[in-house]
Formats: C-alpha cells, sequence, structure tokens
C-alpha cells in the first residue's frame, strides 16, 4: 500500500502535579509561579531555530514511548528546555480524549519550562471549538481560503457568540485566539487509512514545524502574562479542542483528514465557570 502524508497547520492565531485530584479541590501545588514564567525567554524563536522533522512512524499505530521519542528528539535541539518529555502509562494515555491529549502535552511543553500551566479545558469553549470544526469539515473550499474565518466570524467573535467571552468584561486581553492543524494521509488502496496520534502530531507541529508560520502557534503554547485573577493559584487560561475526521477520494487515492482546532482565552474572576466542570490532567515526571 503506497501512503502519502502531509500537514498543513495555519496559525491565527492549558497544575503541573503529578496525581488525579479532586476537580473542585486545589490541585497538588504546582511549582511554576508568575516570577519563573516572566523569567523564560524563547531563545529557540530569538535563535531562529529550524523545525525538526518527526522523527518516529508516520503511519503506524504508536505507543506512547514512540511519541516520547519523537517529543525528545526535538527537545534535544532547544536550548529552552532540559526535563524530557514524559507521558502517563499506556492505559491512562488511551483513555484520554483528544481534547486531554492535547491539553497534557500543551502544558507538559509549559511546565517543563517553568511556564504556569492553563488550567483546563472550559466546556463552552469545548463546544464552539467542536462546531466550528464540523463546519471546516463540512466546507472544504472555505476552510482552504481563510482557515480561521471560514465560517465569516473570527475566533474572538465566535469565543464571543457561541461561548460568551467578553475581552474586559469576562476575559482580560489574550492575543492569542486559535490554533489548527490539519493532517492528511492517503492510500492507493481500497480504504480509507487511519491517522493514528493526530493530537501528538498536531502539538508536535505547533512547537518544533512553526518556523515557516513566524512561530506563531509555538507563541501560542508557550504564552506569558495571563492575568491571575481567575481559577486556582498558578494556573491560568482555559482552551478547548474540537476535533473531526474526514474522509473522501480524490486524484484516485482514499484521503482520511483529522482536523484540530484549539481555542484559548484568559478569563477574569467573573468568568461563568464551574470548577467541577473543568477538565483538567495531571502531569507525570
Amino acid at each position: 500500500m503506497k501512503q502519502l502524508l502531509f500537514m498543513i497547520i495555519t496559525f491565527l492565531l492549558i497544575g503541573c502535579g503529578t496525581t488525579e485530584t479532586d476537580k473542585t479541590q486545589q490541585p497538588p501545588e504546582n511549582q511554576n509561579t508568575l516570577d519563573s514564567e516572566n523569567s523564560f525567554n524563547d531563545t529557540f524563536i530569538q535563535n531562529g531555530n529550524s523545525d525538526t522533522k518527526w522523527s518516529v512512524s508516520k503511519y503506524d499505530k504508536l505507543k506512547v514511548g514512540d511519541i516520547e521519542t519523537a517529543f525528545n528528539t526535538a527537545r534535544a535541539k532547544d536550548p529552552t528546555v532540559t526535563l524530557p518529555m514524559t507521558l502517563p502509562p499506556q492505559n491512562i494515555w488511551d483513555n484520554y480524549s483528544s481534547s486531554e491529549k492535547i491539553l497534557y502535552l500543551v502544558n507538559k511543553e509549559r511546565c517543563d519550562r517553568g511556564l504556569r500551566p492553563y488550567e483546563g479545558i472550559d466546556p463552552k469553549i469545548e463546544n464552539e471549538t467542536g462546531n466550528y470544526a464540523d463546519y471546516l469539515k463540512n466546507h472544504p473550499d472555505q476552510y482552504a481560503a481563510k482557515p480561521h474565518e471560514a465560517d465569516g466570524r473570527t475566533p474572538w467573535q465566535r469565543m464571543a457568540q457561541d461561548a460568551g467571552v467578553i475581552v474586559n468584561s469576562n476575559a482580560d486581553f489574550f492575543q492569542y485566539g486559535e490554533n489548527i492543524a490539519s493532517l492528511s494521509v492517503g492510500s492507493s488502496g481500497n480504504d480509507f487509512p487511519i491517522i493514528y496520534e493526530s493530537e501528538a502530531k498536531s502539538v508536535y507541529g505547533w512547537m518544533y514545524q512553526d518556523k515557516g508560520e513566524g512561530y506563531g502557534h509555538r507563541n501560542f503554547l508557550l504564552a506569558k502574562g495571563l492575568v491571575e485573577n481567575s481559577g486556582f493559584k498558578n494556573m491560568e487560561g482555559l482552551i478547548g479542542v474540537g476535533k473531526v475526521t474526514r474522509q473522501y477520494r480524490d486524484g484516485g487515492f482514499f484521503w482520511t483528514q483529522a482536523i484540530i482546532v484549539m481555542d484559548g482565552f484568559d478569563p477574569r474572576s467573573n468568568w461563568d465557570n464551574d470548577l467541577a466542570d473543568t477538565i483538567r490532567v495531571d502531569l507525570y515526571r
């Protein structure tokens, strides 16, 4: 079977504890603070570091050790991080949702550099990004023309209208709004191929294959300066992740496309969220 893989990532632009916790209780003490965050400088970007290709199989089913290998190969070339990427045990990872996988990987990248973690996944943003991912799936031409405004709205307009995020009212200004990843695999066989671990490949692309996009996706994932005025101490920012899969035939190939949308914002203390509904994942050392 002949297979082709390409990744399209467009830009417009979630504690660092180690145990499971009750969602309504303060997570384990997070060693990263606003001070440690402010001391972080992304010399990877300042030095203009080149992209590092995904170093393990693009097509086969992957285990957590494979994902760690890919990330650690790239981290070895990144002067901003000295700790290894570590994932949960395989049975835990396999039970994570797509959103939880992305939240884990993003917060691991943040915490291992001294940044405060994003607090979690907000159900309202989860719903908003899921709807937009569906829209992109069903309107491929509009997606190709304006990936972040395919429905005629900006990410900030969608978060305001669909999730109630109002900047300078219940949210502080946050310059980043959205990351989108599109991964496609084509097969000359007689069936649609499977894209394994598209979540890990998306976060990897945003972090380590983003030079051509001006490192915009990476800047979103490693954003500093979120205002400490909501949720738990030393955790700030909420995200939502939507993922859809599209299958189609073109040029004699069977194609599978995974589309992942990640939106984020900086809530204020009056953000109408229930801590029991916020999705969090704990990190492993």
